[in-house]
């Protein structure tokens, strides 16, 4: 009886080696070699060649010739199509729609595509039934927020940009933009089995009762219902489930200094000679503003914003989709958008930081979510690209040291903290090692400070946590918090306390109420 047991375990341990191989090839995007697999599984090369070369023969795992590359195979298009030829999206919306119009006090609707309108295929009501948000009642594409749901996730190239589509892309839902009709809605996509929206899930009410704060709040409860509808993961970089709270990490005194539910708040730099600090929310998009006194300010922006940067004059750059402009703290203006050379819609600017000599660097985000298509370009004010950095995933954290020699940089997609040789008199980078590569598959690190001491310090996403680690990339100390999404980090001006953003985006209402400071700002003694 022991010995079966042994073999069940046996064998249970290694479908989890097959299916964490499966994960790591999928993650990568780009196909894979078997050592590159046995470094991010941490797993002997002799192991993963032995599961590659069954996955390869049952088909899970395409391979190429020497050296042998690795690709997801082509029995995944079988099994999905076979599970999506079964599959009854009315059937799978119901009992979704039924807990949404229940949890929202609203009208919960699964619209479908119909030309160039969209019609509702099942409804839930909360109170009566009203005929205009009944089955078979039809909406516009252009203006709705079901409409804009399926229109951003249907993006081609013979498409034309639309700032409303990249921002409904990025917080994977969509809200009506104004009360010009007796309802207002937000939506969520619904995906088929190529990726495609095959529509939307949305809750609608009376207008009077639904302003941009209470729809941005129902939110999470129509991505939650839409997710589970069309079994997709969610838009990258940021999944959808957290883990719950490592264990691992240590206590420490971390106080919540603002407690606005930024969707994803970032780059949290001090500005000026009072202690007043300033922090982007990406999705909202805004520019945040916290005085000493407490109070906050916030500043609508015109477009997703992912980079705020200061210069030496005090006036602070702020990054857009593709585009650049100047945020003038003293009348709390932007100027014009300058667009940047060869940044596409698609792209999105993800961090940035200035080298000693003040010239400007900025993260360009893959937009194929897995590959190593992203960039850091230096840019003038012009918007020309004087240099660039490439092969990265996600750029989500730079820091110069203070020789100015070398630059660290997260790489969130890759998961991996590198250092890079910096020619300072030419603005160039040179050769990179890899100090720390994070699990595959797990939480990812994002952004990156460094400490009086010159170690650095990392938020990390879906994690719960702060990492400290030395210049070498080993780990010194871990620090839980109260969130599971830290995003931005940046040291107070004594130097010792962190000051962390954090997001509240595409976390399901229960995971609220396990973190309901998500998105808050907060200050931790480190």
């Amino acid at each position: 009886m022991e010995e079966s047991d042994e073999k069940l375990t046996g064998g249970a341990n290694a479908v989890r080696r097959s299916l964490a191989v499966l994960r790591a090839v999928a993650e990568a995007g780009s196909e894979v070699t078997v050592a590159e697999l046995a470094t991010r599984l941490d797993l002997k090369k002799p192991t993963v060649h032995r599961l590659v070369a069954a996955l390869v023969e049952e088909e899970f795992l395409q391979s190429d010739s020497s050296p042998q590359r690795l690709r997801l195979g082509p029995l995944f298009l079988e099994l999905a199509h076979s599970v999506w030829s079964r599959f009854d999206i009315r059937g799978a919306a119901a009992p979704e729609l039924a807990r949404l119009a229940q949890a929202t006090g609203f009208t919960a609707r699964l619209l479908t595509n119909a030309g160039d309108r969209l019609i509702c295929v099942e409804a839930a009501h909360a109170g009566e039934r009203v005929r205009e948000l009944d089955v078979g009642s039809m909406e516009a594409m252009r203006g709705s927020a079901a409409g804009l749901v399926v229109a951003a996730f249907s993006y081609n190239d013979t498409h034309e940009p639309d700032p409303d589509e990249a921002l409904t892309k990025a917080r994977h839902y969509a809200i009506d933009g104004s009360a010009r009709s007796a309802w207002r809605s937000v939506a969520a996509p619904v995906f088929d089995e190529r990726g495609e929206p095959a529509g939307a899930l949305a809750v609608t009410g009376p207008a009077h009762l639904l302003a941009d704060d209470q729809l941005h709040a129902l939110a999470p409860h129509v991505l939650e219902a839409a997710r589970k509808t069309s079994r997709a993961a969610g838009g990258y970089p940021f999944a959808i489930s957290p883990d719950e709270p490592r264990s691992e990490g240590r206590s420490a005194a971390v106080r919540p200094i603002s407690r606005l539910a930024n969707l994803i708040g970032d780059s949290p730099i001090w500005v000026g000679d009072a202690d007043t600090l300033y922090w982007i929310d990406i999705l909202a998009p805004a520019i945040l503003r916290l005085d000493a006194d407490g109070v906050v300010d916030s500043f609508a922006m015109p477009d997703v914003i992912g980079a705020l940067i200061p210069q030496a004059d005090g006036r602070l750059v702020a990054a857009f989709s593709n585009s650049v402009a100047i945020f003038d703290p003293q009348t709390n203006r932007l100027s014009n958008r300058v667009t940047v050379d060869g940044v596409h819609f698609g792209y999105r600017f993800n961090d940035g930081a200035t080298d000693r000599r003040g010239r400007l660097w900025l993260g360009c985000a893959d937009p194929s979510r897995a590959g190593a298509h992203g960039r850091l370009l230096q840019i003038g004010d012009d918007g020309s690209v004087a240099a660039e950095l490439s092969g990265l995933g996600l750029p989500n954290g730079i820091v110069w040291s203070d020789c100015g020699s070398r630059v660290y940089l997260i790489d969130s997609a890759m998961r991996q903290l590198r250092v890079y040789s910096y020619d300072e008199e030419r603005g160039q980078f040179g050769d990179f090692d890899i100090l720390h590569q994070f699990p595959a598959g797990g939480p990812r690190p994002a952004g990156l400070a460094m400490s009086p001491a010159g170690n650095l310090w990392t938020a990390i996403w879906d994690g719960w946590e702060l990492v400290e680690l030395n210049e070498s990339g080993e780990v010194l100390d871990r620090i839980t918090l109260p969130v599971p999404r830290p995003s931005g980090l940046r040291f107070a001006k004594n130097g010792r306390d962190l000051v962390v953003t954090s997001a509240s985006v595409r976390l399901s209402p229960a995971q609220l109420l396990k973190a309901p400071l998500s998105g808050s700002v907060f200050l931790c003694e480190v």
